[in-house]
C-alpha cells in the first residue's frame, strides 16, 4: 500500500540564502573574488585586504570607494537587490562586475559578518552586523572618511559540511593568491596591501599601466616579457608571455573577457597547444586579455561569473593562436609598445578596428584582398536547384554551380599559386582525416596545421580561393566529397568569382563534361 506523499512547503529564507550560498561561494577563494569585484565596481583606487587561515577565520577587506547609504545597506545583503542593472538587457552590456545581487547575501547567511560603509561628505557611517542570515545590528556613527570596510568571520560555521570540501591548506592558499594576483594584474592603477596571518603585508603600489606592474613584482622580466596586441573585426587581444623559469608568487596563467577573469579550460589547451608547438614548451606565464562587444558573450552562465559563452569563440582561437605563433617566430622579442592602429569606423569606447598588412579575411563572408567590398552575385540569373544562366556569344547557357565549383577546385589543386596568411587562424576537427588528404592540401597551399590532438587550424589559402566562403569548402575538402551535395547560398559569392570559375575552361570543355547545357541547342532539340 502507498504511503501518503510529503507535504509541499516552501523553504524558509535563511535556508534558501544557504543553497544559494554553496553555488556561489564553494570555498574561501569564490567569496574573495565576489567582494574584489564589489570594490572595484565602486571606483576604489586602494585596497586592503586581511587573511586568517585561509579565510576560513578571517577575510577583512577595506577600500576607499564611493560607499553606500544607511538605508542602502540592509538591501546589499538582500537576495536579488542591486545597483547594477535594471533590466534584462543591461546583461548584455555590462559595464560592472557584479550584477546578480547574491553574493552578499550568501556570505551573510554562512558566516559572521560585519560592514562598515560611509559616502563622500556624508559626515556618518553606517554599519550593519548579521550572523547566519540574521541582522543583529544596524544603526550609524560619525566619520570623515569614505568607503566601505568588510569583516568576514567564522566561514561555514553553520554549514558545517562544507568544510569537508575544501582543499589542503596549500591549495586553498594558492587559489586565493590566484585570485588576489587576478586582480592586481588586470586593475594596475589599484594599490593592494595583502596580509596573510601574520606574516608581513604585501604592498604593490598603482602602476601606470600592466607592464610597469609585472616589472614591480618581477624585475627581472624587463627584457623578457614578449607582447602583442592584435584586431580582427571587433574582437581583440593583448597577450603578455614571460618565461616559466621567473618564479612568480603564483603561476600566472590568466585568460581574461572584457577584464572580467574566467576560467576556461578550452582557450588554455589552445595557449599551452600554441606555445608547445611554436617554443616547444608551454611553461610560460601568460595573461590574455579579449575584449569585444558586451552582447557577443554572455555572462549569467553560472553564479559564479568564471564562466562565459562566448558567440565567436573561433575567431578567439585564432587570434590567440596566431598570435602565439608570431612571437614564437621572433622567439626572444622584448615588449614594444602597442602598435598603431588605424580606426577605421567601428566604434566601441573608442576600440580601434583591424588595419594590418596581412589580408581581411571573413570566414564567414567575403574575402577581399584590398579592403574593398566584393560584388555579391548580380549579373547571373539564379534558378532553382543552383543553376545559373549566362550568355556567351549570342548564346544562353545553364551552368551547374555544383559541377562548376568543384571542376574548378580540383583542377586548382593540382597547380601552385601564391599562399595568403590569413590574419585569424581558423579551427576544424581533425578526426577522421585522411592523412593522404591533408598532405594533398597542404601542398596546393591550404596551409593547414596540427593543434592538439583533434585540431587542425587554417593558417593560409591559395590565391585562387579569393571570394569563397571558406568553412563549408574546407570542411568538404578534408573529408574528400564531392560538391553534389554542396548547399550554394547566393549571397556568400561575389559574381566576380563565379566569372573567374567559367573563364577559367572552355566553354566546349565544360559542354562535354556537362558542366553547362547550351539552351538553345536543347530547345532546339526537344521541339523538333
Amino acid at each position: 500500500m502507498l504511503s501518503a506523499p510529503p507535504k509541499i512547503d516552501l523553504l524558509p529564507e535563511h535556508l534558501i540564502d544557504q543553497i544559494k550560498a554553496g553555488e556561489v561561494i564553494e570555498r574561501p577563494g569564490n567569496l574573495l573574488k565576489e567582494i574584489l569585484e564589489n570594490a572595484v565596481d565602486a571606483g576604489a583606487t586602494r585596497l586592503e585586504l586581511t587573511l586568517k587561515n585561509n579565510g576560513l577565520d578571517l577575510i577583512s577587506l577595506k577600500d576607499n570607494g564611493h560607499g553606500m547609504h544607511f538605508d542602502d545597506l540592509p538591501l546589499a545583503f538582500s537576495r536579488h537587490a542591486t545597483s547594477k542593472i535594471s533590466r534584462f538587457e543591461d546583461l548584455y552590456r555590462l559595464r560592472s562586475f557584479g550584477f546578480r545581487g547574491e553574493a552578499l547575501a550568501s556570505i551573510s547567511s554562512i558566516s559572521r559578518l560585519q560592514c562598515i560603509s560611509s559616502v563622500v561628505g556624508s559626515g556618518e557611517s553606517a554599519e550593519i552586523r548579521i550572523e547566519g542570515g540574521q541582522t543583529t545590528f544596524h544603526g550609524k556613527r560619525k566619520s570623515n572618511t569614505h568607503g566601505t570596510e568588510l569583516v568576514i568571520q567564522d566561514l561555514f560555521y553553520n554549514t558545517p559540511a562544507r568544510l569537508k570540501f575544501i582543499q589542503s591548506q596549500n591549495s586553498e592558499k594558492q587559489f586565493i593568491k590566484k585570485i588576489i594576483f587576478a586582480f592586481i594584474l588586470t586593475k594596475p592603477g589599484i594599490e593592494f596591501v595583502v596580509q596573510y596571518d601574520d606574516e608581513e603585508k604585501e604592498i604593490y603600489s598603482g602602476a601606470p599601466d600592466l607592464r610597469h606592474r609585472i616589472l614591480d613584482i618581477l624585475p627581472k622580466t624587463k627584457d623578457q616579457v614578449s607582447y602583442i596586441q592584435k584586431f580582427y573585426e571587433n574582437n581583440e587581444l593583448e597577450l603578455y608571455l614571460i618565461p616559466g623559469n621567473f618564479k612568480a608568487p603564483v603561476k600566472w596563467q590568466y585568460i581574461f573577457i572584457n577584464d572580467r577573469f574566467v576560467i576556461d579550460k578550452q582557450f588554455h589547451r589552445v595557449i599551452c597547444n600554441a606555445l608547445q608547438l611554436s617554443f616547444g614548451t608551454d611553461e610560460f606565464h601568460y595573461m590574455a586579455f579579449l575584449n569585444m562587444p558586451g552582447d557577443c558573450i554572455d555572462v549569467n552562465v553560472h553564479p559564479s561569473k568564471t564562466v562565459i559563452k562566448c558567440l565567436e569563440s573561433s575567431k578567439l582561437i585564432g587570434l590567440l593562436t596566431s598570435s602565439i605563433k608570431e612571437l614564437g617566430s621572433a622567439r626572444r622579442e622584448t615588449y614594444t609598445p602597442p602598435r598603431t592602429i588605424e580606426p577605421q569606423g567601428f566604434d566601441l569606447t573608442s576600440m580601434p578596428t583591424l588595419s594590418q598588412e596581412r589580408h581581411d579575411y571573413n570566414m564567414e563572408g567575403l574575402f577581399s584582398p584590398h579592403g574593398l567590398n566584393a560584388e555579391r552575385s548580380k549579373g547571373l540569373n539564379w534558378i532553382d536547384g543552383g543553376y545559373f544562366l549566362k550568355e556567351n556569344a549570342g548564346k544562353t547557357f545553364a551552368y551547374s554551380a555544383r559541377r562548376l565549383l568543384s571542376r574548378y577546385i580540383y583542377s586548382r589543386l593540382e597547380m601552385s599559386f601564391p599562399v595568403i596568411p590569413l590574419l585569424v587562424s581558423e579551427p576544424y576537427p581533425s578526426k577522421g582525416v585522411n592523412k593522404e588528404i591533408k598532405d594533398r592540401l597542404i601542398l596546393a597551399g591550404i596551409e593547414l596545421e596540427d593543434m592538439g590532438p583533434d585540431t587542425l587550424v587554417l593558417r593560409g589559402i591559395p590565391d585562387w580561393m579569393n571570394g569563397f566562403p571558406l568553412r563549408p569548402v574546407i570542411d568538404i575538402l578534408l573529408k574528400g566529397h564531392d560538391f553534389s551535395e554542396f548547399e550554394i547560398q547566393i549571397a556568400e559569392w561575389s559574381s566576380s568569382t563565379w566569372e573567374e570559375m567559367i573563364s577559367s575552361f572552355p566553354i566546349d570543355e565544360l559542354l562535354k563534361e556537362k558542366v553547362v547545357i547550351d539552351l538553345g541547342h536543347l530547345l532546339k532539340e526537344r521541339l523538333r
